[in-house]
């Protein structure tokens, strides 16, 4: 048994099919990004992978749908983190894996699946890092418990720029190098 209550041996994933039929699907709860919409409209979430501007991967337990992530790669302004991150180089902007959505089936929630699929993205950078510069997962998200909820996974706020007005939060995880 994972964090998630469920046998993480039977949680696997694939990325979005253009044929996919996810009507049975339903992340609308506390949904201020509109998930549910990015994921159901014909023109968002398999548009992006089409054009690819973001890639899908949805997350089953057996043969049911936990929740799906869109990655798609970023980078973050220095000026958004903490001085202690920026000792070894010095860049104005460093390459970032961003989730640009990450959503989890209403009846579903609070058992962990964020977290685990939040854990494989981190994985995912680590891996990555390996062939392409990545240094850091990025966020955006609206203010409140989604703030809180990243923060158990190990993220942290950006700061906010003085020059913008936000109405999210932007939110990073270094990622460990061996």
């Amino acid at each position: 048994m994972s964090s998630t209550g469920l046998d993480s041996g039977k949680i696997w994933n694939r990325k979005l099919e253009l044929s996919d039929n996810l009507s049975d699907f339903n992340c609308d709860q506390e949904d201020e990004l509109d998930c549910n919409g990015f994921i159901h409209k014909e023109d968002e979430a398999k548009l992006f992978q089409k054009e690819r501007q973001g890639i899908t991967y949805l997350f089953f337990y057996e043969n049911t749908m936990l929740g799906y992530v869109t990655l798609a790669m970023s980078s973050i302004e220095s000026r958004r983190m903490e001085g202690k991150f920026k000792k070894h180089v010095s860049l104005k902007f460093y390459p970032s894996l961003l989730i640009g959505r990450l959503a989890v089936d209403n009846n579903l929630r609070k058992k962990g699946i964020g977290k685990y699929m939040c854990d494989w993205c981190v994985g995912l950078a680590v891996d990555m890092s390996e062939h392409v510069g990545c240094r850091y997962v990025i966020l955006e998200t609206s203010k409140g418990k989604k703030v809180e909820f990243y923060e158990k996974c190990g993220f942290q706020k950006g700061k906010e720029l003085e020059d913008k007005k936000e109405k999210s939060v932007w939110m990073y995880q270094r990622i460990a190098l061996e």
